[in-house]
């Protein structure tokens, strides 16, 4: 998470290996200007690393005394100098927009055709950083190709090391994060001492983090820890320190990412003016965010945007911004989240071309590792110099010099064939860096992207893409590598390509393939997306083992290919809310984001202000003919707009990260309404719905069992069976402990979607709830009578209670007790009540004593039981 954070933080860490510390700070006092001027520098660089505001300070001190000298051979080198070394330091402050024009006036006073020197060199890797910093790749990696072909003329190892540690920046903001941990760790090849490994350590380490790598992560980190503390930068330790902080936060580590960050808050106590400070509030905010404590969340946020202009800040603020508008939203607080909401999109919509232009400024510089094969050849074609001149030193001096001048025609011709071979190849190479994915081999997003610009020009159609995803995908990874889930994606496009009119599969990201096709109509580019679905579902084979894959499809159709793909990626999630193989989006229930962010702060608000309640739709025990259940049901009544089913809430609540707040407010509410049945002498056992995005969450899951220990009675959770698919292990994990707390779990909505029967006999349940579509017409078709018998047998085998859901009259409630259900739910024997009059319900229902089934009017012969 946070990958603009870390990748500024990276940078920052880098920037702290240009310049070493020359000399401590020299007395200036009597001293003459031409000695009070190089002292005044001196003392600039010795203290740029520790306190970039005092190098700054000393740097204009020195820049003040350049009037005043008399006896400079060269003004212009001194006034770039002091230029360099402020931009140098506002660069370390974070203060970019400032640092760029003061930068750029250090190469100016260079003059037009500045001799190679390692000041230039240094002003344009100063220029690099900043235009990085401020989005402008392209101009970042000009600069960077030019400081780095310097840096080589005039034999600087360390300084070219620094610039690949800067190229390797921009991978990284074109995520393109195994790229950048190459270049990285090529750079510390070139040249090793302890500032570049620990800017290299901790920019490998930020890159493993945004590949889930954490263990690996952990183990960089703490290498750049190891050489901050040797170095004794209290700064640098802090900077590591907090990015660590963010990756245990990211993988659930909450109580190392707390510490991490506490101790780097420690070793920065003493340096108040340290601008990059404000984001460790951002990381406390994140850590108590997480843990459900909104109010400290919120006075740890503001201290991140204190004194900071919402409306000006820089892309290092957007997640924070996004953080801070679900923050207040969550309080009601409409005002500030508005105003966070709006920096949010202002960010974000520039997010997108900040990696474009990374992806772009690549391609176009053609600049990649082919050039060490130029020297090696330049170094091959000198040592056959050498060895010629040594063969023809007896010959005449004529001889000599024809065959020196012929040497050196044959090495100009060769390096220029050289030169060329590798410009070729490094275009080879950055093009596929650009346009095919690394892992699978297939086209990149890039490539699709461009392919449907083609398109739309080319065809009055406009562009469908269908996309592809791989349910499961962190699962398949973990249990099969990084490698083979790479080959299962490379299989399934070549299984994709056999379909009439696949022609080109692309990699639109990790576990998620698209396809760019021209239907005529939105039902034949749907029809297309489901013959894909189906033709993936056969079984493959990988590493000697059968791997069964599903998968879930999604169709966009639009000129805008950013936006198609985006409506493709959609659509997919559409697909599954619904059960469906595959989906066309739907703009409508995608919804306007502002508007559904205003439903939402106002669902919220309804659970405080009353609006929002639970009614309870009573379950009958078969076997008793008594009431002893009943299923928790929101129910939103709006003072504006009445009744809001829960259709139009629960999916954006589920879709926006609100439905955890949602769900514990239920479960609290359950508790309590249950409290007011056993009051009444009723003890009941009541349910309440889990959403399948919470059952891997495990904070959520320590919440929900302290909730429950307050309860009156039993209580049971019902999740649907797909709720563990995307992390098995953990999901189940956490079932477990939800079962061995005492909670009933129930299986919801059985028969609805892909059923599996391995999920099935490996959860902890009690209960299965078969799907009402089955139930409703049980009655009157033969068919759905087979199949309620078939799972009553499967449940009961399994030791499961199975529940009719859907029961809409007697002949329905009479077949389902025949067929052996245990339990009956539906509005042929009630709605859903409210707790006042539900607790009236089971009062006349226990006056009337056990209920009295009506017969069937089918034999068992007829029903398909005996």
């Amino acid at each position: 998470m946070q990958r603009l954070i870390l990748a500024i933080a990276g940078v920052c860490l880098l920037l702290g290996a240009v310049c070493e510390p020359a000399s401590g700070h020299v007395r200036t006092d009597d001293a003459p200007p031409a000695s009070s001027y190089r002292q005044a520098v001196e003392s600039a660089q010795a203290v740029m690393m520790a306190s970039p505001q005092e190098a700054l300070e000393r740097a204009r001190t020195a820049e003040a005394l350049i009037p005043t000298i008399t006896d400079f051979t060269d003004p212009a080198t001194a006034q770039a100098t002091v230029w360099w070394l402020q931009a140098e330091a506002l660069l370390r402050l974070a203060r970019f927009e400032d640092a760029l024009p003061v930068a750029r006036r250090a190469l100016e006073a260079l003059g037009e055709n500045p001799p190679n020197s390692k000041l230039h060199a240094d002003i344009l890797t100063a220029l690099g950083r900043i235009n990085k910093m401020l989005g402008g790749h392209g101009e970042a990696l000009e600069n960077y190709q030019n400081a780095y072909d310097i840096y080589r003329d005039i034999g600087e190892p360390r300084s070219e090391s620094i610039t690949l540690q800067g190229i390797a920046s921009l991978y990284t903001d074109a995520r393109q994060y195994e790229r950048a941990v190459e270049y990285f760790r090529h750079a510390l090849e070139r040249y090793q001492d302890p500032a570049l490994g620990l800017s290299a350590n901790n920019n490998i380490a930020n890159a493993l983090t945004q590949l889930e790598r954490y263990d690996e992560a952990e183990l960089a980190f703490e290498a750049a820890l190891t050489l901050a503390r040797d170095m004794e930068s209290a700064s640098l330790e802090a900077r590591i320190l907090e990015n660590l902080a963010i990756m245990q936060a990211e993988a659930g580590h909450y109580d190392d990412a707390t510490a991490s960050i506490d101790l780097a808050f420690e070793r920065v106590s003493d340096m108040p003016d340290l601008e990059w400070t404000r984001f460790f509030w951002g990381v406390r905010s994140q850590i108590a965010y997480a843990r459900g404590d909104i109010s400290t969340a919120i006075q740890h946020m503001e201290r991140v945007f204190e004194g900071r202009d919402l409306t000006t800040t820089t892309q290092a603020y957007i997640t924070y911004h996004e953080m801070a508008a679900q923050l207040y939203e969550s309080e009601g607080d409409w005002r500030h989240a508005m105003a966070h909401l709006r920096a949010f999109k202002r960010l974000d919509d520039d997010r997108a071309e900040f990696a474009t232009s990374a992806n772009t400024a690549l391609i176009n510089a053609q600049f990649d590792f082919a050039i060490q094969e130029m020297e090696i050849d330049r170094l091959r074609i000198e040592g056959l110099q050498r060895e010629l001149a040594l063969q023809s030193s007896r010959a005449s001096q004529r001889v000599i010099v024809a065959t020196a001048a012929l040497a050196l025609v044959l090495m100009l011709l060769i390096v220029a064939v050289v030169r060329q071979r590798s410009a070729k190849e490094r275009a080879r190479i950055l093009a596929r860096t650009l346009y095919e994915d690394s892992q699978t081999g297939l086209p990149s997003r890039a490539a699709l992207e461009r392919s449907l610009e083609e398109r739309a020009v080319r065809s009055d159609v406009p562009p469908n893409v269908i996309a592809l995803q791989l349910n499961r995908r962190k699962h398949l990874e973990s249990v099969l590598g990084f490698t083979k889930f790479a080959e299962i994606q490379a299989r399934m496009a070549a299984r994709l390509r056999e379909i009439e009119p696949v022609d080109t599969v692309y990699s639109i990201s990790p576990g998620m393939l698209g396809i760019l096709a021209t239907c005529r109509t939105a039902d034949d580019a749907l029809a297309l997306a489901r013959a894909c679905v189906e033709r993936l579902a056969e079984p493959g084979r990988i590493a000697d083992l059968d791997i069964d894959v599903s998968v879930r499809g999604g169709v966009g159709i639009g000129d805008d290919p950013e936006l198609c793909i985006r409506h493709a990626t959609i659509a997919v999630h559409q697909a599954q809310q619904h059960r469906e193989a595959a989906a066309l989006f739907d703009a409508g229930q995608y919804g306007d984001p502002s508007r559904n962010l205003t439903l939402m702060t106002r669902m919220l608000q309804a659970t405080r202000s009353g609006d929002m309640s639970m009614h309870y739709q009573p379950k009958l025990n078969l076997r008793t003919g008594r009431y002893q259940s009943a299923e928790a049901l929101c129910r939103w009544f709006d003072p504006q707009q009445g009744f809001i089913p829960p259709a139009a809430f629960i999916h954006q609540a589920e879709e926006m990260g609100h439905i955890r707040a949602l769900t514990e407010w239920a479960i609290q509410r359950v508790i309590d309404d249950q409290r007011r049945f056993a009051e009444a002498g009723h003890d009941i056992c009541v349910a309440t719905n889990i959403s399948g995005a919470l059952v891997c969450d495990t904070d959520f899951v320590n919440i929900a069992l302290d909730l429950i220990k307050t309860a009156a009675g039993r209580i049971t959770f019902e999740i649907t069976e797909t709720a563990v698919m995307d992390d098995p292990e953990l999901a189940i994990a956490n079932l477990n402990r939800i079962n061995e707390a005492g909670v009933r779990l129930s299986i919801d909505d059985y028969g609805s979607g892909l059923s599996s029967l391995a999920y099935l006999r490996t959860l902890p349940a009690r209960e299965l709830k078969l799907d009402r579509a089955f139930v409703q017409h049980v009655a009157t078709s033969e068919r759905d009578r087979m199949v309620v018998k078939s799972t009553v047998d499967l449940a009961h085998n399994l030791g499961l209670d199975l529940v009719a859901e859907g029961v809409e009259d007697d002949a329905g409630l009479a077949i389902v007790k025949l067929l052996g259900c245990d339990w009956a739910q539906g509005f042929g024997l009630s709605k859903p009540l409210p707790v006042p009059e539900l607790v009236a319900f089971l009062d006349a229902a226990k006056a009337a004593g056990a209920v009295n089934l009506p017969a069937p009017t089918f034999t068992p012969r007829q029903i398909g039981t005996r």
